[in-house]
């Protein structure tokens, strides 16, 4: 490159142009969508801004406590009692006005729809529970989306990369304790009370994991150029307590449940389709015109439609996701006997059980996210699948401002 054409007091990205293999014009298109904005969350989202990412997408469900401080390097003490995320975006459009930072708040495994995934050129993860990851893994193999994923203790820590159909993905490893570890026994529903758990961490390897992670989301916007130099397949592992580095080859489960790629010749587009106004009659519909009178449509999570109570035989309606029915839920108003849920994953399937004709109702009130997209399944293994497309300008309508996120009132409601 001929630097005498780069102006270094004016243009903010000069010394990156002098990087031979720096995509000046790719960075600037790029779409990540970054899972979490803790401590690594704000290390990773503050290397994105520098390098200046062209559009983030942050995803976080928590809200800003003093003790985040001491570890997140774009929170400040006014911030406490605010999103997360909505913090982070607004920090992140301070750093680098370049960079257009949408935000959204809720439960990464029940209210963020997998046509965000599919959007995207890279997913970063920096996620603190095993189940959060089991559920990205899934949704990036799905809609053939690399991932990187990262986790921190309080001088160690790991990076990962994965890539569809190149090398191990996350649930490879995992064995039949840590699927018991993360399952809920049938009929178990937690307390609404229940506390959470905390992870002692420093900045320093937040710091660490977060650079490794970022370095490979780039490499992973131009896999041709990186291939066989990247992290997909391969775990970093950084001993901070002796200073050592290394890497872990990580094995391919060849029955591994998560490698279940949807054909995006498979997906179709509801343009006029949202998970507002689209009912699960409408959903239905489609399914039964696209594959035949039996259809069904697969939720991606366990529907709970109505508890009843066995003392009155009182029905009360639910219609939330079951992680979202907590025991205080399952007493009685009428005479205090603790109920029990009747649930579904399916539309369409037999409804003579129930009081309610759910279906009549928005996908919305059933709990599905914006942007979902829902697998139909006919007669003879046909399936088909279903993107609610009219959802997409409002949940990833790119554009530059102070107010570049969703409906904050929206998102509110969901943490």
């Amino acid at each position: 490159m001929n630097t005498g054409l780069l102006d270094f007091r004016t243009d903010r990205d000069a010394s990156l142009k002098l990087i031979d293999w720096f995509d000046i014009e790719r960075v600037r298109a790029a779409r990540i969508l970054v899972i979490g904005a803790g401590a690594i969350g704000n290390e990773v989202l503050k290397n994105l801004a520098l390098l200046g990412i062209g559009h983030v997408f942050i995803y976080d469900k928590d809200t800003i406590d003093m003790s985040n401080l001491s570890r997140s390097v774009l929170f400040r003490a006014t911030d406490a009692g605010a999103l997360k995320a909505a913090v982070a975006a607004r920090a992140i459009r301070d750093l680098n006005p370049n960079v257009e930072a949408l935000w959204e708040s809720g439960d990464v495994t029940l209210d963020l729809g997998l046509g965000v995934y599919r959007t995207m050129d890279v997913i970063i993860g920096c996620l603190d529970n095993r189940e959060a990851r089991l559920h990205v893994n899934r949704a990036c193999w799905k809609l053939d989306r690399p991932w990187v994923d990262g986790g921190i203790g309080q001088l160690n820590g790991q990076a990962r990369a994965y890539r569809p159909g190149h090398g191990a993905c996350y649930e490879c490893s995992m064995t039949e304790n840590d699927y018991r570890r993360i399952s809920v026994p049938c009929g178990a529903i937690a307390s609404r009370y229940a506390s959470e758990g905390k992870v002692p961490t420093t900045p320093t390897i937040a710091s660490i994991v977060a650079a490794v992670q970022v370095q490979e989301a780039l490499k992973l916007l131009s896999p041709d150029v990186w291939e066989g130099r990247m992290l997909d397949g391969r775990e970093f592992v950084f001993n901070g307590t002796v200073g050592a580095a290394s890497f872990v080859e990580m094995p391919v489960r060849e029955d591994c449940p998560a490698h279940d790629l949807l054909p995006p010749e498979s997906i179709v587009e509801l343009a006029g389709a949202t998970a507002s106004r689209t009912t699960g009659a409408d959903i239905v519909g489609a399914a039964r015109e696209a594959l035949g009178p039996d259809a069904i449509v697969d939720l991606n999570f366990e529907l709970a439609v109505e508890r009843r109570c066995p003392g009155c035989a009182s029905v009360h309606h639910l219609l939330r996701p079951l992680r979202k029915v907590f025991r205080e839920d399952l007493e009685c108003e009428e005479c205090g006997r603790v109920g029990y849920v009747l649930s579904t994953h399916t539309l369409g399937g037999p409804a003579d059980e129930y009081e309610e004709d759910f279906l009549a109702r928005p996908l919305s009130e059933l709990g599905v996210p914006r942007l979902d997209i829902l697998t139909a399944r006919g007669r003879g293994g046909l399936e088909v699948s279903f993107e609610l497309s009219g959802d997409a300008g409002a949940t990833l309508g790119w554009h530059a401002g102070e107010d570049s996120s969703v409906d904050e009132e929206a998102a509110n409601a969901r943490t």
